[in-house]
């Protein structure tokens, strides 16, 4: 066999490696050494990323010549254990390198550390210093994946309160060519990937970042990745109001994304393991120690995620006090929205509470004089400024207001003669 469906299969000819991944030989000239180190830099005269780093098989450092095995047998003390070569040798094992990927995860630290998390293919093998086999091409996949994969998520869709995502484990019996992550949870944790709670880390474009645990779509609930012997690969997080009442929550913690939420706005997302049951709601961790064991989900790593709506875009341009009324004026920069399309709009701040509902008629002048409400403060005559924010947010077809459109901030003056505000 050779080349069968993106895999390499023994016996390896020099030329296999070459073809599947679509390199010539420098010089014209077919090099064991040229083609195993192929990830070295390339002032070096490799051409890195051209080898897929997931591929449990693969060129890795290893101080033998001969071939490489799954399981080899070494004996100790009279007992005999059985090691994955492939794995890599001692001296990098002992530097948290796995299958010729460096990975350096946070522990007992910030978890918005978890962001940067990279699995680098550092330990190839380096001509003249290391082994160079042919051999370690026997079982490359070109198209591998980690046995531990997520949702790639580069989307949030404001219309609806959940995003939904996938996790899912597949053991070596389904995916036996795909780098092992164990390999790495087994340094941190005596626990099994299946004890480990699948959640999310999100930081928004100010900087803030909150955490959460995933539901299981299945059980509505908050549950690890295997529950007895049933494995778990659906679930769900809350982003929005679905207009229910939330519970009391600990202080601190919010039932919906406490972050910039705007459309248009964009998230750094991670899905990641953790082995305690932390953050069962989204969470401030911008300055919260996690003491626990957690894991970044390889393929979901540092996503970028734009908030998205069908709602029509809508902008604040203004919004003043003119005796007893906020008068708002507005527009809709990309063009104007159907008739019907429902937005409602909010003042608040400084003890402030103003609520109106909007409902796009036709064009018109987009003006709105939304009364004052009945909550804020005392306002005895003369002149005061107070610091107020308007916000528009969509309203759903069920009559609830989703996500937040655009907001505008600002001081506003209240002039209140002597006879007080004008009814």
């Amino acid at each position: 066999m050779a080349i069968d469906k993106n895999k390499i299969a023994a016996p390896v000819a020099i030329t296999d490696p070459y073809n599947l991944l679509g390199i010539y030989p420098s010089n014209g000239i077919w090099d064991v050494a040229d083609i195993v180190a192929l990830e070295r830099p390339l002032l070096q005269g490799g051409r890195p990323g051209r080898i897929n780093k997931w591929s449990r098989h693969k060129p890795v450092r290893y101080p033998q010549a001969a071939p490489l095995s799954d399981n080899y047998p070494q004996q100790s003390g009279g007992v005999t254990t059985y090691v994955d070569q492939w794995e890599g040798s001692d001296t990098d094992k002992n530097q948290g390198i796995r299958y010729g990927l460096k990975s350096t995860i946070p522990h007992g630290t910030n978890i918005v550390a978890i962001h940067d998390t990279s699995f680098e293919y550092i330990a190839y093998p380096h001509p003249g210093t290391d082994f160079c086999r042919l051999s370690d091409f026997d079982g490359y996949d070109h198209n591998a994946e980690p046995n531990l994969t997520g949702s790639k998520i580069d989307e949030i869709s404001a219309d609806v309160p959940y995003l939904f995502v996938d996790i899912n484990y597949y053991d070596t019996s389904v995916n036996p060519t795909g780098v092992p992550v164990e390999s790495w949870l087994s340094l941190a944790s005596d626990k099994s990937i299946g004890d480990y709670y699948p959640a999310i880390l999100a930081t928004d474009g100010n900087g803030s970042s909150f955490a959460r645990l995933l539901t299981n779509t299945s059980t509505n609930t908050v549950t690890t990745l295997r529950v007895g012997n049933v494995w778990y690969s659906a679930f769900k997080v809350k982003f929005f109001s679905d207009g229910t009442t939330p519970p009391i929550l600990p202080v601190g913690q919010s039932d919906t994304f406490p972050g910039e939420d705007s459309v248009g706005a964009n998230l750094k997302v991670t899905l990641f393991l953790i082995d305690k049951k932390s953050f069962e709601y989204w969470t401030g961790v911008d300055k919260q120690i996690t003491v626990a064991d957690y894991f970044p989900i390889p393929t979901s790593i540092a996503m970028t995620a734009e908030i998205n709506s069908t709602y029509t875009p809508i902008k604040i341009v203004d919004f003043t006090f003119l005796s007893s009324y906020f008068q708002v004026r507005f527009s809709f920069p990309n063009g104007n929205p159907p008739v019907g399309e429902k937005y409602t709009f909010r003042i608040s701040g400084s003890g402030f509470l103003a609520i109106y509902d909007y409902e796009y008629k036709g064009a018109g002048i987009l003006i709105l004089n939304i009364p004052l409400g009945t909550t804020h403060p005392d306002l005895p005559p003369g002149t005061h400024t107070y610091y107020l924010t308007c916000s528009v947010y969509g309203v759903s077809s069920s009559g609830e207001a989703g996500v937040q459109l655009d907001s505008l901030s600002k001081n506003v003056t209240f002039d209140i003669p002597d006879s007080g505000i004008i009814s």
